[in-house]
C-alpha cells in the first residue's frame, strides 16, 4: 500500500539523518522532533502490518491522510537539508544547534529583523512541527479505531468463514484442457505410483494458470476413479473453516445416514472421527485445492489415516513455498502455454469443432498475445467473445484494449483471481509489487538493478543484521515463490540474473498502484498527490518528492527518475536544490563530470547509495566519496581516503557499512585503512594497467585483499606481471575472473586451492603457455569454467580435476587441439559450449557427447559455434 510504503521511505531518511547527518554537519536539525517524528511513523507503520490481514473500507481515508503526511514530511526535510548543504558549500554561515526550542526561534520571527538563513530555518520548523502534530493526531485515531474495533497489536484474524462461503467440492464436469496432456499423465503417475506410504502431491503455478482445471480432470479421470475406493474434494481459499472443509468431505464421501444424521450438532473434533473412520482401511484421495498456507493441514492431517495402502492427497495452491513445506513429492510446476497451445484452447472456446475464419485469425492471434499465454485470460476473453456480435470490428476493438475487455467483459473472473493473489501480500511485499508498474511490459529486469532501485526508493523494511540489499533480494525471491514474478535466466553461479512480470500481473500492480496512489499520471492534481509520476504510456518519468516534481517539470524536461535520476545539465541553483537528495544516479561519464561541475561537491549529495556510470574509461572521483556512506561505484579512479583525523562525530573513522559493490577501480592502493573502511565488500572490480611514476605491487598493497573477509566476487584486469604472486585471494571467494593478466598454467594452482571458488572466467589471454596440466585435488568446488582468447594446444586433465563441473565455456581457443576425454566422465557436467575454436576441438566435444550418449547420458548437452555463424 502508498500508505505503509510512504512510511518507510520517510524511516529511512530520517534514520539517515540520525545516524550520520545530525551528528556531522546538521547539528541546526532538531533531534527531538526528529525522534518524535520517527517514534510516531513506526507506530503507524506497525498498526498497517497488523491491521493489513483485515483490510476494511473505514482506513482508506486514514491510509490517505498517511501518504500525504509522509510525502509532506519527505518534501520539508529534504527541501531544507538541500538547501542547507548548498549554502553551506558556498562558506556561508553554518546554523548549529542554538536556536533548538521552537517557542525560542518563533518569538524571535516576531521582531522582523532576521537574516534569510534564519528565516529559512524558522520556518522549516514551523512546517516540520505542523507535520509531526498532523502524523501524531493519526495517531490517537489508530488508538480509537483499535478501541472501537477490538483490535490489539498483533492479533491474527479469524480463520473461521460463513459455512459454505468457500468451501466447495469439485466441479461435476471437466473444463477443456489444452496444453496439458502432459502435466495430467505425470501427475496421474505420481498419484498411482507404487509407494504404498500417504503421499502429498502439489501442483503450483501462477493464479489462472490451470491448477484447478488439470486437477479437475485429473479427479475425474476414468483411471483415477477406479485406482481409489473413495475421493473427496475441498476447496480451501485463503480464509478457511476446519469445520466446513471436514464438511465438504464427509460429502463427497458420503457417510451412511446415521453418522450424518445429527452432524450439525457435532463438535469438529468428533466430525473429524466421522471422517477418520470413513477413511480407515480403504485407498482415498484427497484434493485441497487454492491452499494459500499449511496451517490448514496441519489441523487437519490427525483425520486421515495413513493406511499403508497408496492413499494420497493432492494440493494445488499458488505459493512456492508452501507446495514446498508439504515435504512429499518435488511439487508439479505448471507453466504458461506457449503459441499454438494458447491458440487452440482460443478457438476451442469461441467457435467449438468449428475453425476459425480466415477473416478473424490475424485480429484473434493479437488478442490471444494480449493474454501472456495465461489460460485463464485466454479463457475470459474467448467466453465474451463467443457471446458477442461476432464482427471484426469489435475483436478490433477487443485486440486495442483487451485488459479492459478481461476486467469488464467474460465472466470477470480474471482480475478477480490474480487480485488474491496481491490482496495476500504481507504488507512489507506491497510496494515491492506495485513498484513493478513502473517497467514497461515485455520488459527484462536486471535483479541487480531492481535491487538498487528498491534500495533507493525506501520502500524496504529493515531488518536488523541485514543489509537493505539482502531484503531486496529476500522480498523478490518471496514475490517469484508466489508466482507474481518469475525469473527470466540465471548468472555462472546460478544466482537470478533477471526477471520478468507477467503482462495482466503488471497490469494489475498498475491498476492498484494508480488506486492506491503509490503512482499518479503526468498532471497538475497527480503532482500534488503522489510521489512517482507516470506518462499517459504508463513509462514513469519521475519518482521524484512533489515539491521537486513541481520544480523540475516546470523548468526543463530532464530524463528524471526520482532518487533514481539520469541527468543531462542544470541551470541555475534553484534547480540543483532537489537534485542534492537523489538517492541513485544512472549517468554517462561525461554528465558526471559535468554534475561534479555544477555542484561543487560530491558529497553535497548527502542521500546518495549508488552512482552508475556508463563509458569505457573511468572517471576521477573526489577524496569525499569516503563519506558518502551507502552507494556502490564503479568505472573510477577511487582515491585514497582522508586522514584519519575526519571522524564522523562519534570519535572513530567513517565505515562503509552499506557498500558492497566497487567496479572497475583503477590503479586502486589496499591499504589498511581502505581495507577497514570496506567490511562487508561482496563484489569487487579492479584494474593494474601501466604503473604511474615507477611505482611496483608493493604500493598498491593488493596483498591485503585477503582481508576483505566477505568479498564473494572478484574482476581483475593486468598488463603488469607476476600479478598472481603479489595478490592474495580471500578465502571465501566465490567467483573469480582474470583479464589480460598473461600469467602462466603452473601458476593457477594458486587459484585453484581457493576452497570455495565456484566459477573461474580467464579472458582474453588471462593465461599463456601451450601445456595446461591442472593439479588433482584443486578446483574440487568448481562448477563453471570459461576460457577465451588463450593460446593453450594440450590440456591435460580427466574427471578427478574438476569433479564438481557444471558448465565449460571455450572461446576463441583456435590451437586447441581437443578437450580431454575424461572431461565428459563427469558426473555433474551438463553443457560443453564452443564459440570459433579448432575443428579438431569441435570434434572431440561431439565426441565426448556421442559416447556418454552411448553411455545413457542423455543430459549432456553440447553447443558449438563456428567462424561461419559468427
Amino acid at each position: 500500500m502508498a500508505a505503509y510504503a510512504s512510511l518507510l521511505s520517510l524511516g529511512h531518511i530520517l534514520d539517515h539523518l540520525l545516524q550520520h547527518l545530525i551528528p556531522r554537519q546538521m547539528a541546526v536539525l532538531d533531534k527531538a522532533q526528529i525522534d518524535s517524528l520517527l517514534e510516531n511513523i513506526t507506530f503507524l507503520q506497525k498498526f498497517l502490518e497488523d491491521f493489513s490481514l483485515m483490510r476494511r473500507d473505514e482506513i482508506q481515508g486514514l491510509e490517505e491522510k498517511i501518504v500525504s503526511s509522509a510525502n509532506a514530511a519527505k518534501d520539508v526535510i529534504e527541501s531544507f537539508v538541500a538547501v542547507q548543504i548548498l549554502q553551506n558549500s558556498k562558506a556561508k554561515r553554518r546554523w548549529v544547534g542554538i536556536f533548538r526550542c521552537l517557542d525560542f526561534v518563533k518569538l524571535l520571527g516576531k521582531k522582523g529583523t532576521l537574516s534569510n538563513e534564519l528565516r529559512s530555518f524558522i520556518l522549516f520548523s514551523q512546517d516540520l512541527q505542523k507535520v509531526i502534530e498532523e502524523i501524531s493526531s493519526m495517531k490517537k485515531d489508530v488508538m480509537k479505531i483499535k478501541e472501537t474495533e477490538g483490535i490489539k497489536i498483533m492479533e491474527q484474524p479469524s480463520k473461521a468463514a460463513t459455512a459454505g462461503s468457500f468451501i466447495r467440492g469439485a466441479s461435476n464436469s471437466k473444463n477443456t484442457m489444452v496444453g496439458f496432456d502432459e502435466d495430467l499423465t505425470q501427475i496421474k503417475e505420481k498419484l498411482a505410483g507404487h509407494q504404498s506410504n500417504l503421499r502429498i502431491i502439489s501442483i503450483v503455478g501462477m493464479g489462472g494458470i490451470g491448477k484447478t482445471t488439470l486437477a479437475t480432470n485429473v479427479y475425474h479421470d476414468p483411471f483415477i476413479e477406479q485406482t481409489f475406493h473413495i475421493r473427496a474434494w475441498a476447496t480451501i481459499s485463503q480464509q478457511y473453516s476446519v469445520r466446513d472443509i471436514l464438511l465438504a468431505l464427509l460429502k463427497d464421501i458420503r457417510v451412511p445416514a446415521e453418522c450424518s444424521k445429527d452432524i450439525n450438532q457435532l463438535t469438529d473434533e468428533e466430525i473429524g472421527e466421522h471422517l477418520y473412520k470413513s477413511l480407515c482401511g480403504r485407498k482415498y484421495l484427497i484434493v485441497m485445492d487454492d491452499v494459500w498456507s499449511t496451517e490448514c493441514w496441519d489441523e487437519i492431517k490427525r483425520f486421515f489415516p495413513a493406511n499403508n495402502n497408496g492413499s494420497r492427497v493432492m494440493v494445488t495452491t499458488r505459493l512456492t513455498n508452501v507446495a514446498d513445506d508439504f515435504r512429499s513429492c518435488v511439487p508439479h510446476q505448471l507453466r504458461l502455454l506457449d503459441e499454438d497451445q494458447s491458440w487452440a484452447l482460443f478457438c476451442d472456446k469461441v467457435f467449438g469443432p468449428e475453425s476459425c475464419p480466415p477473416e478473424f485469425e490475424k485480429v484473434g492471434k493479437i488478442i490471444v498475445r494480449n493474454c501472456g499465454a495465461l489460460p485463464l485470460a485466454i479463457v475470459d476473453i474467448s467466453g465474451l467473445l463467443a457471446k458477442s456480435s461476432r464482427t471484426v470490428e469489435y475483436w478490433e476493438y477487443v485486440a486495442n484494449d483487451t485488459y479492459e475487455a478481461l476486467n469488464m467483459g467474460g465472466d470477470g473472473l480474471c482480475f478477480e483471481i490474480l487480485y488474491l493473489s496481491y490482496k495476500h501480500l504481507p504488507v512489507h511485499l506491497e510496494p515491492c509489487f506495485l513498484y513493478m508498474a513502473t517497467f514497461l511490459e515485455d520488459s527484462k529486469m536486471r535483479i541487480s538493478k531492481l535491487v538498487k532501485l528498491w534500495v533507493g526508493e525506501g520502500i524496504l523494511k529493515p531488518i536488523r543484521s541485514r543489509s537493505l540489499e539482502e531484503i531486496a533480494v529476500d522480498n523478490l525471491k518471496d514475490l517469484i515463490d508466489r508466482n507474481l514474478i518469475m525469473i527470466h535466466d540465471y548468472g555462472s553461479r546460478n544466482k537470478m540474473k533477471s526477471c520478468i512480470i507477467h503482462d495482466l500481473l503488471r497490469d494489475l500492480s498498475l491498476r492498484e498502484a494508480l488506486k492506491e496512489k503509490f503512482l499518479g499520471v503526468n498532471t497538475e492534481h497527480s503532482l500534488k498527490k503522489c510521489s512517482r509520476i507516470i506518462d499517459n504510456k504508463h513509462r514513469i518519468i519521475t519518482q521524484l518528492s512533489t515539491e521537486e516534481n513541481k520544480l523540475l517539470l516546470a523548468i526543463v524536461k530532464l530524463n528524471i527518475l526520482r532518487k533514481v535520476v539520469k541527468m543531462g545539465y542544470f541551470c541555475s541553483d534553484e534547480e540543483i536544490v532537489p537534485l542534492l537528495n537523489v538517492r541513485y544516479i544512472f549517468l554517462t561519464r561525461k554528465m558526471f563530470k559535468n554534475l561534479l561541475n555544477t555542484l561543487g561537491s560530491a558529497s553535497m549529495l548527502w542521500n546518495l547509495q549508488a552512482i552508475d556510470i556508463s563509458g569505457w574509461e573511468p572517471t576521477d572521483l573526489p577524496a569525499e566519496i569516503w563519506e558518502m556512506l551507502k552507494m556502490e561505484i564503479g568505472d573510477f579512479h577511487l582515491p585514497d581516503p582522508p586522514s584519519t583525523n575526519i571522524k564522523n562525530g562519534r570519535g572513530d573513522i567513517i565505515v562503509l557499512k552499506n557498500l558492497q559493490t566497487l567496479r572497475n577501480i583503477r590503479n586502486f592502493r589496499f591499504t589498511d585503512e581502505v581495507v577497514h573502511r570496506l567490511p562487508n565488500l561482496k563484489k569487487l572490480g579492479i584494474s593494474y594497467m601501466e604503473f604511474p611514476g615507477g611505482f611496483g605491487w608493493d604500493h598498491y598493497e593488493v596483498y591485503n585483499l585477503a582481508r576483505l573477509r566477505n568479498l564473494e566476487s572478484l574482476f581483475l584486469k593486468s598488463s603488469e606481471k607476476n600479478v598472481l604472486q603479489n595478490v592474495c585471494f580471500p578465502s571465501l571467494l566465490k567467483k573469480l575472473t582474470l583479464m589480460s593478466c598473461e600469467v602462466c598454467w603452473e601458476d593457477l594452482t594458486v587459484v585453484g586451492s581457493l576452497p570455495h571458488l565456484e566459477v573461474l572466467n580467464l579472458l582474453y589471454h588471462a593465461v599463456k603457455g601451450r601445456e595446461w596440466k591442472p593439479v588433482e585435488g584443486q578446483f574440487l568446488e568448481l562448477k563453471s569454467l570459461r576460457i577465451e582468447h588463450s593460446d593453450v594446444e594440450e590440456w591435460i586433465a580427466d574427471s578427478s580435476h574438476f569433479p564438481s563441473l557444471e558448465k565449460l565455456k571455450l572461446v576463441r581457443l583456435r590451437d586447441l587441439k581437443e578437450i580431454p576425454d575424461g572431461i565428459g566422465e563427469i558426473p555433474t557436467l551438463g553443457l560443453i559450449s564452443l564459440v570459433v575454436c579448432s575443428e579438431s576441438a569441435n570434434s572431440s566435444a561431439r565426441k565426448i557427447k556421442e559416447d556418454q550418449q552411448n553411455l545413457g547420458n542423455s543430459d549432456l548437452q553440447v553447443n558449438i559455434v563456428d567462424d561461419a555463424m559468427v
